[in-house]
This record gives C-alpha cells, sequence and structure tokens, in this order.
C-alpha cells in the first residue's frame, strides 16, 4: 500500500491535481483510504473533504429510485405521466410512453442536457425505449417522479433510503452554497476559484436546489459505506438486484471495453447499462460502476461481483489535469481495472483532436 500510495502522491504532483482522495474495498470492508493535496489552500485534504463526484451522483439517485421499487412503491415500468410531465414535452405524446426503467437505462430518449439544444428546452432526440443515449435528463426525471408520486423532496427520500441506513450523515444533494464546509475547492487551470457549485463565467447553480445527475458531495469513506451498500443490494431482494445487474442497453461505441481479437479474454460477454448502473458481465463475475466528469472535477467507482472488491478514485482538478491523470491513477489503485484502456483511450492526443 505504502508503494501505491507514493505513485498516487506523485501523479497528484506532476499532473497538478488540486485534491485526490482514493479507496479499496475487499471482500466488503474498507481495506485503505488515501488523500492527496489540499482541500483548500493551507488545509491538508483527509477523510472529512468532501468531493463532487459529477455523475457519480446517479448512482446514488438510482439507488434511491431502486430502494422505492423494491418497498412498492414506486414502478419501474408504469408510465411516470400521471404523476409527473416536464412542461417541455407536454405537448408531445411520447411522454405517455416514459417509465422509471426507460430513465434508469438510458433509453429515455432525451438529450443528456437540454441547455445543449437550440432553445433550451427539453425534447425527445428518439423514441421513448428504442435506443441508448446517455442522459441526465432522463435520470432527473425519475427523480421528479418519484417525488412527484410520494409528495417529498427527493434530496430527503435519498437522506431516508440510501444515507441513513448506511450510516452517512455528512453527504449532501442539495447545493450548500453558503457554507459548504469540507467540500474540496474546485479552480480553473489559471488556479482561478470561481465559487463552490460555480463555474468559469458566473453560471452557479442556486443555493438549496439539488441534482439527480450531477453536484453530489460527499466524502471518500462515506462513499465507500454507500458502495458496500449497492454490492450488498441493501434495501432490496435477489429478483431486483438480477435485474439491476443485467444489462439492459448496449451502448455500441459508447462500451467501455473495446473488445479486439488479440486480446479476447478482457471482452465481456455484455456490456452497457442495467438499472442505473454500468455493467460489464463476463458470465461468472460482473464489474459494475459509474463515472463523472465536470469542468473541475473528475470521479471513478465501481465493484467486482461476487468477490465484493471495489475501487473508489475522487479527483478535484480542471478537467483536463485530470483526465491526463486518470490513467496513472487507476493504473496505481487497479492495474487490471477493465476501465484503464478506456481512460487511455479518453487521454490520448488522438483522442483530443
Amino acid at each position: 500500500m505504502t508503494r501505491m500510495a507514493e505513485r498516487i502522491s506523485e501523479v497528484a504532483r506532476s499532473a497538478r491535481l488540486v485534491t485526490v482522495g482514493a479507496a479499496l474495498i475487499r471482500d466488503g470492508r474498507l481495506v485503505w483510504t488515501g488523500y492527496f493535496g489540499e482541500e483548500a489552500p493551507g488545509v491538508a485534504a483527509g477523510p472529512d473533504t468532501r468531493f463532487n463526484v459529477a455523475s457519480v451522483t446517479k448512482l446514488v439517485a438510482t439507488q434511491t429510485v431502486l430502494r422505492l421499487v423494491g418497498d412498492g412503491r414506486l414502478s419501474l415500468d408504469s408510465p411516470m405521466a400521471p404523476y409527473w410531465v416536464d412542461p417541455d414535452v407536454a405537448d408531445d405524446p411520447r411522454h405517455r410512453q416514459l417509465t422509471a426503467r426507460m430513465a434508469l437505462t438510458h433509453t429515455s430518449g432525451f438529450p443528456n442536457w437540454r441547455f445543449f439544444l437550440p432553445g433550451g428546452k427539453l425534447r425527445f432526440l428518439h423514441d421513448p425505449g428504442s435506443r441508448y443515449g446517455y442522459s441526465g435528463e432522463g435520470i432527473e426525471y425519475v427523480a421528479r417522479y418519484a417525488e412527484a408520486k410520494l409528495g417529498v423532496p427527493f434530496p430527503d427520500l435519498v437522506d431516508a433510503q440510501v444515507f441513513g441506513p448506511a450510516g452517512i450523515d455528512d453527504a449532501r444533494l442539495r447545493i450548500d452554497r453558503k457554507a459548504p464546509a469540507h467540500v474540496a475547492r474546485p479552480v480553473d487551470e489559471d488556479g482561478k476559484f470561481h465559487g463552490y457549485f460555480c463555474r468559469p463565467g458566473g453560471w452557479c447553480r442556486e443555493h438549496g436546489s439539488y441534482s439527480a445527475a450531477d453536484d453530489l458531495v460527499i466524502s471518500v469513506p462515506d462513499f465507500a459505506r454507500f458502495l458496500i451498500a449497492l454490492m450488498d443490494h441493501r434495501g432490496y431482494g435477489d429478483a431486483l438486484t438480477l435485474d439491476r445487474d443485467r444489462v439492459q442497453a448496449f451502448r455500441g461505441e459508447d462500451s467501455i471495453v473495446r473488445c479486439v481479437p488479440s486480446n479476447p479474454g478482457a471482452c465481456p460477454k455484455a456490456q452497457g447499462y442495467g438499472l442505473g448502473v454500468e455493467v460489464l458481465d463476463y458470465g461468472d463475475s460482473r464489474v459494475i460502476g459509474h463515472g463523472g466528469s465536470d469542468w473541475s472535477e473528475m470521479s471513478l467507482a465501481y465493484a467486482y461481483l461476487p468477490s465484493r472488491d471495489g475501487v473508489i478514485l475522487f479527483v478535484n482538478a480542471p478537467n483536463r489535469f485530470a483526465l491526463e491523470a486518470m490513467p496513472r491513477l487507476i493504473e496505481a489503485l487497479d492495474p487490471a481495472s477493465p476501465y484503464l484502456a478506456k481512460y487511455r483511450e479518453w487521454a490520448s492526443p488522438e483522442h483530443a483532436r
């Protein structure tokens, strides 16, 4: 472990990463954590440091939904329309087809984010359920459905269903811009701080708002508690777990593992999205997890099943610096990681062009 920590520390220093937090889980137990860099100027990173985990937020949101499905309070396959319809798609009859399963498997038909579209309004890019298309909007949609049907704000559902049972009391889905204690301080490539939950150019998330798909802040030990609960499918039974870990949407060129004839043993039998998790299905074993990336953070968390081993890697740094460093960080933590080749591809100069 000492050599591994030295390698991560050297990568963090040479790549100009502001903050790094990492963890290893073995047989369902947290066996190592490491913290590198600073939480804020003059404040060393440590177990209390909370990282913005970008799209890894989706793992927490979807586990909340699955626990509510397991309790019989939500349905995966009934239309969401009787309880929630986004005003932007209210005039499109296809909204009546939308189900929670489509949202969780990224087959909602929505774009990743509406603000990427001309006019900034949500619309269907293809028919719901017809094919894969990664969508933060879909995860937001199922969260709005849950809170509308149950009459409870979604962050409170997360607290009650996921954080409370796992003993996690310092993670936050709601945006706290007034007193964000122990949140790793994001900066741009020039080292400028634009504010917590803010971007260069002056845009900031509204205090008290939330996203089910982005901007969760959580410490490494707390996320380890969550990942262990995910491995053990706490809150729902075996049947729903099998459904969760079954590839239901194939990602095509976006797949994590590029299958090549020269290395057939590395190729999963199936890979894509299950219910809210990326799935690599090797037949007698699976890898489930999720990655995340934004302008000032990068995150990756995954679990091996049935061994119940896990890897957590949170990076607070300008996106370009983080991406260039990720292959070396992953290799230090888990040299056999199925994610390693993909991050090498993403970090390559050829991909950047």
